[in-house]
């Protein structure tokens, strides 16, 4: 009988962490979904013209795996998605269109001494998050990932995003 409980406790004690994990790559993949559409429904004032890809960059590389198979053969505006890992340096965030910045990286975001981030969407899932230079950050509420958006933010960064998405999230300007 006690072998019965201790196996049974071991049992849900291994599959505890499994859960956990599984959980946390479903939420990354959902987010990765968002910036998609995100992207999908938004206008960079650079000229896209010469480039041929359209770049989400992360320093998390758990998020960009779960974003790159996610989003494998998805487009936008024509051009392919392809998800990399960066360090948080003005040289390595020029090739972004969006960054997103998870609660694992917030301190890198937070020690990096970055100007204006033109043309590069910032998105991050941390309370403050837009009062901390982002655009966009995502939220829980009841059990569903939600947004807010600084539509002002966004057009510092030179970033228009449509009325249909602004209207999906809750609009504030910090």
């Amino acid at each position: 009988m006690i072998k019965k409980w201790l196996l049974g406790l071991l049992i849900s004690l291994w599959l505890i962490p499994s859960q956990s994990v599984q959980a946390i790559e479903t939420e990354n993949a959902l987010k990765a979904g968002f910036l998609f559409n995100f992207a999908r429904y938004s206008e960079w004032s650079r000229a896209q013209d010469t480039q041929t890809e359209f770049v989400l960059c992360s320093p998390d590389k758990h998020f960009i795996d779960v974003a790159s198979a996610v989003l494998a053969k998805r487009m936008v505006n024509h051009l392919p998605i392809h998800s990399i890992i960066v360090s948080l340096t003005e040289t390595d965030l020029s090739q972004c269109q969006v960054l997103f910045i998870t609660s694992d990286t917030l301190s890198l975001w937070q020690s990096a001494e970055l100007t204006q981030l033109n043309n590069i969407m910032v998105v991050g899932e941390t309370e403050d998050f837009i009062e901390q230079g982002g655009h966009i950050r995502f939220f829980l509420s009841s059990g569903k990932i939600r947004f807010e958006v600084s539509p002002t933010k966004l057009t510092q960064a030179n970033i228009n995003m449509s009325s249909k998405v602004l209207r999906l999230g809750r609009v504030v300007d910090n």
